[in-house]
C-alpha cells in the first residue's frame, strides 16, 4: 500500500461522480489553470504501534475544489463540499480494496471548498524466514 494508491482512487472516483467537465490536479495546480477542477493534496501521515506487530496508519488529505462560476462562487464551493465528502465516504483503490473516508470536514476559504479527509489502514509487518540452504545426509547401509 502507497500513498499514491489512495490518491488514483480518490481521482477515478472524483472523475466518476463529477464527470469530465472537472479537471483533477495533484500535489499543485499549474499557473493559469482552468477551473472547475479539484486538487489533491496529501498532508500527513500518522504510525501507531498495535499490538501483533501491526501498525494503524492514519492519513489526511486536502481535497480542494476550484468553482468555475463568477458569482456565487461561495455557494458553489459549499454545495461541491458537500458532495465530495459523501463520494469520498467510501473509495476503492486499483486493487479493488475498500477504503472508508473518516472525520471529513470542510472549510470554504476565498470562494475554494477545503475538504479534509482521513483514510485510515492497518499495515503487517512481515518477518523474514530465512530458509535451510541445503541437507546433505550420510548413510552407512548394516550388513
Amino acid at each position: 500500500m502507497e500513498i499514491n494508491d489512495i490518491i488514483a482512487a480518490i481521482s477515478i472516483k472524483l472523475h466518476n461522480i463529477f464527470g469530465e467537465g472537472y479537471t483533477n490536479y495533484i500535489d499543485e495546480v499549474p499557473q493559469g489553470f482552468t477551473p472547475p477542477a479539484f486538487l489533491i493534496l496529501f498532508l500527513s501521515l500518522e504510525n501507531i504501534r498495535q499490538i501483533g506487530n501491526r501498525w494503524r496508519v492514519t492519513t489526511l488529505f486536502n481535497i480542494q475544489y476550484f468553482s468555475a462560476l463568477s458569482e456565487n462562487k461561495r455557494t458553489d464551493a459549499s454545495n461541491h463540499a458537500l458532495k465530495i465528502q459523501q463520494a469520498l465516504s467510501e473509495i476503492t483503490l486499483l486493487n479493488g480494496a475498500m477504503m472508508l473516508g473518516t472525520g471529513a470536514n470542510s472549510e470554504i476559504v476565498d470562494g475554494n471548498a477545503h475538504n479534509f479527509i482521513h483514510f485510515n489502514f492497518f499495515l503487517q509487518e512481515v518477518e523474514a524466514k530465512v530458509f535451510m540452504e541445503s541437507l546433505e545426509q550420510h548413510s552407512t547401509p548394516k550388513g
